[in-house]
């Protein structure tokens, strides 16, 4: 009875420890199940881990939806599109259904942060804002207005590829670019 009684408490201060690693991992930022279980997993058994797992979620410290949203907000202010997001969501473990409900693609905000981009882009490269300024109609030959013409469509060709590289689909591209740099 003895040797019983001294298993279980050893098996109680395991699972304590366990919990308490992965309260330790989610003081430091915002996990996600998946993304804790394998920390956890590399250290502990898996019984244990997914017992903690489940008491962290059951206690609300442990959340998709709330890593979500947070990684959303910090993948924004990077400048970061919603594919590119929900691509690194997808990779973290989080399920489709919570990505979509967190993630809405035809909110007009991805426009308006994709033509943040944009201009960012285009004030750190000088090929870029070269191309992008304008040319008075009384200083080019018919030659320099078409070669100027030519520069900008590649510039927008550049910036196009980097806002797609960067998460954004076509349609925003075009709108923030039609918007904002006189483009159709």
């Amino acid at each position: 009875m003895k040797d019983q009684e001294m298993q279980h408490a050893a098996t109680r201060q395991q699972a304590a420890r366990v919990y308490n690693s992965g309260l330790n991992l989610l003081a430091r930022r915002e996990h996600s199940s998946q993304e804790l279980k394998q920390k956890l997993g590399r250290r502990f058994p898996d019984a244990l881990v997914d017992k903690a797992s489940a008491a962290l979620e059951r206690n609300g410290l442990l959340s998709d939806e709330r890593f979500a949203e947070a990684l959303i907000h910090s993948r924004k202010s990077k400048g970061y599109g919603p594919r590119h997001i929900a691509q690194e969501l997808a990779q973290k473990g989080v399920s489709k259904e919570l990505i979509k409900d967190c993630l809405d693609e035809k909110d007009t905000q991805w426009v308006r942060l994709a033509v943040e981009v944009a201009f960012k882009k285009v004030r750190t490269t000088s090929r870029l804002a070269q191309a992008f300024s304008e040319l008075e109609d009384e200083e080019g030959s018919a030659e320099e207005i078409r070669e100027h013409q030519q520069q900008k469509f590649l510039a927008r060709q550049k910036l196009s590829a980097f806002l797609a590289r960067r998460g954004f689909s076509s349609e925003i591209v075009r709108a923030a670019l039609a918007e904002e740099f006189s483009l159709s």
